[in-house]
């Protein structure tokens, strides 16, 4: 019984704790922030390069790095 109220009882001051930063945290500095150094990248006109020497000999273990 006192180990269940010691889980329910740090259950409870982690759930107090995690309200207590999500209310001082500055959304509108996190938007800036986030708009500003994450990026969207557009599948299209920037597709992901590898950087494999000889894509058309290279067999597909070479490929996955082996």
């Amino acid at each position: 019984m006192k180990k269940l109220t010691i889980i329910a009882m740090t259950l409870l001051t982690l759930g107090a704790a995690s309200q207590i930063v999500e209310k001082n945290i500055d959304k509108e500095e996190v938007k800036t922030v986030v708009s500003t150094n994450l990026k969207e990248q557009d599948d299209e006109l920037d597709p992901i390069y590898f950087q494999h020497d000889d894509d058309k000999n290279s067999s597909l273990f070479e490929k996955i790095g082996f």
